[in-house]
């Protein structure tokens, strides 16, 4: 074999080492769960934001752990209240996450989008266990999704569009008695799970058991 044709061997597999670098796994995301966002109720509006960490859960049974942000609005508030204990229903809501790999989150390495399911509601209550929180749930959708850390490309199980699950805990609500709904309040524990399958979303009784989990990692992280 001449010198020439090794020369142009050997720069057909160089130029194609960047082709290979480029290829990442597909991972399908089956839960995301948010700590650490800040909520607060005034005038008919519910409104999230900040956020701390978020648990990427992949229906591959692995968990990545990265730094998010969460902004969402519900509007549409009818306050259902009764006896002493808050409750209402939201009949629109948005919400977009932002993913980062770094502490001081820096270095966005996705992003999300979604809503409330159309023709669905966002009720939040009170459980009189448990006067100091509030529980939350609705079908929701995903309308993008866009996630790729460490190689792999993390995608919405059920694509975009899908129904899927959205749950709340807000714990430690400033003040800690809520009589009805109008009344103004704030948390900075409210913990968001989004799960790809609307069946998943837990009733009562296990919203209550994950609101303290989720209460006991914040306080072991400040």
């Amino acid at each position: 074999m001449s010198k020439k044709i090794i020369v142009l061997l050997f720069s057909i597999l160089v130029g194609a080492v960047p082709a290979f670098a480029q290829i990442v796994n597909n991972i399908q995301v089956d839960e995301v769960d948010t700590l650490a966002v800040w909520s607060s109720y005034s005038g008919g509006t519910l409104t999230w934001s900040r956020g701390g960490q978020a648990s990427i859960y992949d229906t591959l049974g692995g968990m990545t752990t990265l730094r998010v942000t969460m902004d969402a609005t519900f509007t549409g508030m009818t306050d259902l209240s009764s006896g002493g204990v808050a409750r209402a229903a939201f009949s629109s809501g948005t919400f977009s996450l932002s993913f980062y790999s770094n502490p001081t989150k820096t270095i966005l390495v996705g992003t999300a989008t979604g809503q409330i399911y159309p023709g669905y509601v966002y009720t939040e209550y009170e459980k009189e266990l448990s006067p100091s929180a509030l529980y939350g749930s609705a079908p929701m959708r995903i309308t993008s999704w866009n996630l790729t850390y460490n190689g792999n490309s993390y995608d919405w199980a059920e694509g975009l569009n899908s129904m899927g699950g959205l749950v709340a805990n807000t714990i430690n609500l400033t003040p800690t008695t809520i009589s009805d709904y109008q009344s103004s309040w704030s948390s900075h524990n409210t913990v968001v799970k989004l799960l790809t399958d609307e069946t998943g979303i837990p009733e009562p009784a296990t919203i209550i058991l994950l609101g303290m989990g989720s209460l006991g990692l914040l306080r072991k992280r400040s």
